[in-house]
This record gives structure tokens, sequence and C-alpha cells, in this order.
């Protein structure tokens, strides 16, 4: 093996990040409307640069990824995705444009995220890797301050891009940052919304999957063909988007979850919804939710139940690997 001296770091660095949820404001959120997001701090993805006592052929072989207690090995275009994204966090924070410069150290993927689940995945990883990144720079003497969140987010988000084909709307990695509740639109400041009331979040993996980037093209195609339908559906979830955040801030649960269920039925007509993901709507619906939508770009991913109390009685109903179930406590009174 011809390994080169240069080292990242000599001693295990740690960074980690939470999932999120969208509450409304999927694809909307792409035409410059409102999205409403939150960051889930029992949800989440750790990541450790180890120190560099196992040799290591290349940076291919550095990869070490637990996917909710089970061992996920990445394919070698997504290890190769990875690696590159770990070269633009390590680039931004101006350690390296090149990481082959560097000797390929273990780096070690925790996650409570499901993959592709529309959780935010890729933006924690996202986040990871900038937060490791800044903290070799800090080591190295190259930046003599701890990055800012702003930076964090504007770093980050370009991080994530790389996952999303070059365009991801910065919602994730804002939502992620952000440890709140968060009404976010492109381009502006994000704001944290004070909720009155405290309700339950329940979330169900559909266990389908399908590309953010696919869901956001199809959307786009509707568009093209000059679907008025799918034009007033996006105008109508910006609408319902600043209305529920007048419902948090009340504490109106009721008419929060009225435009919640409104906000699927145009979900529904952007055509990103599916059986499986109305199939589940229902049985939420029918376990006491308040509201169930999806939440996420579609075609798949998860649904969003709201709930008064913490719905014990779905713990019968969902599988434990696909079933997530947090507390959102009222604004000011985190865990």
């Amino acid at each position: 093996m011809n390994l080169n001296n240069n080292i990242l770091s000599k001693v295990t660095i740690s960074a980690n990040a939470g999932g999120k949820a969208i509450l409304i404001g999927e694809h909307s959120v792409v035409y410059g409307h409102k999205a409403i997001a939150m960051a889930l701090p029992d949800v989440r993805l750790q990541m450790k640069l180890c120190a560099p006592d196992i040799p290591l052929e290349s940076w291919d072989h550095a990869w070490s990824t637990i996917v909710k207690g089970k061992k996920y090995e990445p394919e070698i275009h997504i290890k190769k995705l990875l690696i590159k994204a770990f070269e633009k966090a390590l680039s931004l924070c101006k350690v390296t444009d090149n990481i082959y410069e560097y000797t390929p150290q273990i780096i070690l993927v925790q996650s409570e995220i499901p993959l592709g689940g529309g959780m935010g995945g890729s933006a924690a990883i996202s986040t990871c890797f900038l937060k490791i990144a800044a903290q070799i720079a800090l080591q190295k003497n190259i930046m003599n301050e701890e990055i800012t969140i702003e930076k964090q987010i504007e770093f980050a988000n370009e991080i994530d891009c790389l996952f999303h084909f070059g365009k991801a709307s910065g919602l994730d990695v804002t939502a992620v940052a952000s440890d709140g509740m968060i009404e976010f639109t492109k381009g502006e400041k994000h704001k944290y919304i004070q909720n009155e009331k405290e309700f339950w979040l329940a979330l169900i993996d559909s266990q389908e999957r399908s590309e953010t980037s696919l869901m956001v093209k199809k959307v786009a195609l509707k568009l093209e063909e000059n679907n008025i339908m799918a034009k007033d559906a996006l105008d109508q979830l910006g609408k319902l988007a600043n209305d529920c955040v007048q419902n948090l801030t009340s504490g109106n649960l009721n008419a929060l979850a009225k435009n919640l269920n409104c906000a699927q039925d145009y979900l529904n007509i952007l055509g990103v919804s599916t059986h499986k993901i109305n199939n589940i709507v229902d049985v939420l619906k029918n376990e006491g939710a308040l509201a169930a939508k999806l939440t996420g770009a579609g075609g798949g991913g998860l649904v969003m139940g709201i709930f008064e109390s913490h719905p014990k009685q779905l713990y019968s109903i969902f599988n434990e690997e696909c079933l997530f179930i947090t507390r959102v406590p009222k604004y000011g009174k985190r865990i």
C-alpha cells in the first residue's frame, strides 16, 4: 500500500445531527411559498472520523455504516458520493480541495434516520460532514473560531445539493440545524415558531422509496403542461402554510389539523402521494389522529400523524422499525 502521510486528524472527531419532519409546504416551497418544518431531537445521526489506527487501502473502504442497529454496506456509487460530499465539506472549511492528498480514515455512521425516507438523512449527513471538517480546520489552525449557525446552514446546504443532483431548497438543512420548529421561505432567514400548545407527532415509514428529484420533476412537468389544478394546488399549499403558522402560535390544534388534512388532498392532486400512503393516512385517522398526511417529497417515504396525546396504540399496529413517535412540547418548554 502506498499511503500518504498526511492525516486529517490524529484523534477521533465526532459530530451528530437530528432528522427533520415537514409539517406543511412540500413542493410548494420550491416555488417560493412558505413551509413549516421541525427538527427531531430524538431521531439522530452520529458520525465519527476515527483515529488512524487501522490502515486502509482507499477512501472507498472508509465507510462503516449502521442504520437502526443493522449493518449497511453502501453501494460503490454511494461511497463515491459520500467521499465527494466529505471532500466538499473539507474544501468549504479550507482544509483541502483534494481528499486523496490525505491518508484514508474510517468514518463510522450510526443512524436512527431511515435511508431515503424523507426524514432529512442527507441533510444530517451533510451537517455532520461540515461539523467534522470545521473541527479539523480548528485543529490545523486554518480557522480560529467555530463556524456560525448561518454559515453551517449555508455550507451544509451546498454539500446537500450533491445528494439532490445539484439543487436543494435549503429547508432540510435549515430544519436540522435549527433544533426547533421553523417557518422557511427560500431566500429568507428562517423564523422560529412559538407554538402555544403541545402535541404528539407520529411518523410512519411506508417503506416505499422514490428519489426526491423525481418527485420534484413530476410536479414541474405538470406545471410545464399548464396544469391549472397543479398550479392552484401549489398556491393553496402556500396559503395553508401561512394559516398553520397562526394555528400553531394560537394553539388551535383543530384548525391546524383541518389545514394539514387539506394539504394532503392537494398533495394527492400533485400526484406525489401513493395508494399505500393514503392507506396509512386512513389508519392514523381511524386511530385518533387529528390530521395525517405525507411528509417529504412523496412517492413513498414517511406519513405523519398529529395527536393530542401519546398514540401508544400505534405500537400494536405498525412494526417498531417503521414507527417514530415524538412529543412536540410548547415553545420554551423543550425537553
